[in-house]
């Protein structure tokens, strides 16, 4: 492999990382897990890991964003930042960034490289060998964390906790687990109590560790481990303890009720790295803000870390340029992101967009609601969709349309899929969705009320598979192809409608799985 290859022959190189087991299987995991400590060794990260200083954040629901949060409070602060989450939407190095921006491609490259060669060249039956991917691209962020000299290290963990790539900090400054709830159940447990116990494991003797409000059975199980391990457990005083000083509401940068708590998990982590700090070198602005904080005063700082915080995907709202007439608002095609991928998560998922749909200013008679939706196979869809269905019936959101498309990329490979993609798991999807109760009564015509028929122009409608196509109306539920044909739907050459104006408001919620 050449030493100065670029992005295309990393993102291959990284592409026969990717292990074609099914990670829900457990195999070798807690194996894997004991080679870091060799994968660390070899790149001779293990005599330099100690000069990181790390918020280790493990949880179900919320770790990524709270991670954000965390890194944008402290860069307002005018820290170097580093930052390790996942999975990737767009861009493999989404996973790496310092001071917010994605690592720049030649720094990238000369670590990947670095790296890559190091485990391939020197390969022998008493060595580790090639790292997995995840374990490998968590070695390569370490790397590029020390290389970069950052001031703090906020690192998610990627499932569960103890055995995760992530554990090697073996002396985090803070850890943090945000909600708890069933995921990854075949590797992490059945019940709460285990996956708490699993998330927990990243507590480390002699250093803090904070969480949220948990159901009483898991904040047991965190409390037990806690005292296992050594570590002071704490619950992150809630967001209404803290006042900004003008009396304005506190405004957070990613919507949803849920981002409160998660900004609480955020605050309480930040303060206490910050503690650290001051405690280790004594700096007034530093002790200014703690003062802030413990007269529950949130410093500006943190106010302004809060309101310009942004995580794409995650409650993410699009307005389609192409059919943006002034103000974003105005755009007759908008999508609203999420990649919910729990039961819990696609509830809260639906109350934010019955929330939007509240808010908009357009007629209810000229406005479509549109689901697209994916998941991966190892996710039962009738535990993802049954909570949806039910919260939109709970608030009177219909919706009109649903689209199960499926991803433009591979479990198996990075980059975008080659050929046409296998729909037997989207009809899957589908028949759930159809089997619902509430999406049969919201797919009636003629309902009061209700938006004219859209109909769909020759081009859009050979886009639909056989058994649909040649229809000039738009199904009330179909599988696509591709997921660019969802966006054609919705543009004015693609969709139309017997009413003089319609918008459309696309609903993507995919279930996160490190690939869309």
């Amino acid at each position: 492999m050449a030493d100065k290859g670029g992005l295309l022959e990393a993102q291959q190189a990284l592409s026969s990382l990717i292990s074609s087991k099914r990670r829900s299987s457990g195999e070798n995991w807690s194996h894997a897990f004991d080679m870091m400590a060799s994968y660390l060794q070899r790149l001779g990260l293990d005599r330099e890991l100690h000069k990181l200083s790390v918020i280790h954040i493990a949880g179900t629901k919320g770790k990524g964003s709270t991670a954000a949060m965390v890194e944008n409070m402290l860069r307002q602060c005018g820290y170097t930042t580093g930052l390790f989450t996942s999975p990737h939407l767009m861009d493999v190095r989404e996973r790496i960034r310092i001071n917010g921006e994605l690592v720049d491609e030649a720094t990238f490259l000369r670590n990947f490289w670095s790296a890559f060669n190091n485990f391939s060249d020197g390969s022998t039956p008493e060595s580790p060998g090639m790292p997995a991917y995840f374990r490998f691209l968590t070695l390569l962020g370490l790397k590029i964390f020390l290389e970069q000299n950052v001031d703090v290290v906020i690192l998610e963990v990627g499932i569960g906790g103890r055995l995760d790539a992530t554990n090697c900090i073996r002396s985090p400054a803070v850890c943090g687990v945000s909600p708890l709830g069933f995921d990854h159940m075949d590797l992490l447990g059945h019940t709460l109590p285990e996956i708490a116990r699993e998330k927990a494991g990243i507590f480390k003797a002699g250093r803090p560790a904070i969480t949220v409000p948990q159901p009483a059975d898991a904040a047991a199980a965190l409390e037990e481990r806690a005292a296992v391990a050594g570590a002071s457990l704490s619950i992150a005083p809630s967001l209404d303890t803290y006042a900004d000083g003008t009396g304005s509401p506190l405004h957070i940068g990613l919507p949803g009720a849920h981002q409160r708590v998660n900004a609480s998990l955020a605050i309480a982590l930040a303060r206490a790295w910050e503690e650290q700090r001051a405690a280790a070198s004594p700096s007034t602005p530093v002790s200014a803000r703690i003062e802030q904080l413990a007269r529950c005063q949130l410093p500006s700082e943190y106010l302004r870390g809060l309101a310009t915080v942004h995580w794409p995907g995650r409650g993410q709202i699009v307005h389609d340029p192409e059919t943006t007439e002034a103000a974003p608002d105005s755009a007759r095609l908008s999508f609203y992101l999420d990649g919910a991928h729990t039961a819990e998560s696609t509830a809260v998922c639906a109350d934010w967009f019955a929330d939007c749909a509240a808010a908009w200013k357009t007629d209810a008679a000229t406005t479509r609601h549109i689901l697209v939706f994916n998941c991966q196979e190892e996710r039962s869809p009738e535990n993802l969709l049954t909570p949806l269905a039910r919260v939109l019936a709970q608030r009177a959101v219909p919706i009109h349309h649903a689209f199960f498309v499926p991803p433009n990329s591979s479990y198996g490979k990075l980059g975008a899929r080659e050929g046409p993609a296998e729909l037997t798991w989207q009809s899957r999807l589908q028949a759930v969705w159809d089997s619902l109760p509430r999406t049969r009564a919201i797919a009636l015509t003629g309902e009061p009320g209700a938006a004219p028929p859209l109909t769909l122009g020759k081009a859009a409608a050979a886009t639909l598979p056989s058994a649909s196509s040649g229809k000039s109306v738009l199904p009330c539920s179909a599988v696509l192809p591709t997921l660019q044909v969802r966006v054609r739907f919705g543009r004015a050459d693609g969709v139309r409608c017997s009413a003089s104006s319609i918008s459309s408001h696309f609903w993507v919620a995919v279930a996160r799985d490190g690939h869309i």
